[in-house]
């Protein structure tokens, strides 16, 4: 992960086709990953996995910071969001909450071209809100305000549980 992250800064980008298998392939073994053995190496090495994950999707949407390649990146995730496994399901809502939070600091992303499929963003984290897993839950919310965020950023509003830090605070920003 930590290469291509390093390849993402080479130009021409990653064809587009490579990069899916690649993240399909990335998905399913991290997504997969089994955490019953539950030693602190195993959570250990899930947690940097994790953690690789998120840094590698940054690195792509920082090579091409615009709203296309934010929604080709979280398509690769709806897969999993359907997983009957909650583990599955938990891993794949936390990437794609991590992934739109990191879109709305991105200096230079770029919120002029549409976003055709935004209300699928918003459809796929909204049937999780009421996941009995309270992390799936709090993560599908936290991906809705996240994806909130970047379109109101499209018209140059923020939104208004942002206003103040009391606000903010109540959601864990």
């Amino acid at each position: 992960m930590a290469a291509v992250c390093s390849l993402s800064k080479v130009k021409p980008p990653l064809a587009l086709k490579l990069e899916s298998r690649l993240l399909r392939a990335l998905l399913y073994t991290i997504f997969t990953m089994s955490t019953g053995q539950d030693t602190t190496h195993f959570q250990a090495l899930h947690n940097t996995s994790l953690q690789s994950l998120d840094a590698m999707l940054g690195c792509l949407l920082t090579e091409t910071p615009t709203s296309d390649k934010l929604q080709h990146l979280l398509e690769h995730d709806q897969f999993w969001l359907h997983s009957k496994n909650t583990q599955e399901r938990a891993r794949a809502i936390w990437s794609s909450a991590a992934l739109l939070q990191f879109a709305t600091s991105l200096p230079g992303f770029n919120t002029s071209s549409d976003f055709p499929k935004a209300g699928n963003s918003v459809l796929q984290p909204g049937l999780y809100i009421s996941d009995p897993a309270n992390d799936i839950s709090q993560q599908a919310r936290s991906g809705i305000c996240w994806l909130q965020r970047l379109l109101l950023q499209r018209t140059g509003k923020k939104p208004s549980w942002a206003m103040g830090p009391h606000r903010s605070e109540s959601l864990g920003d």
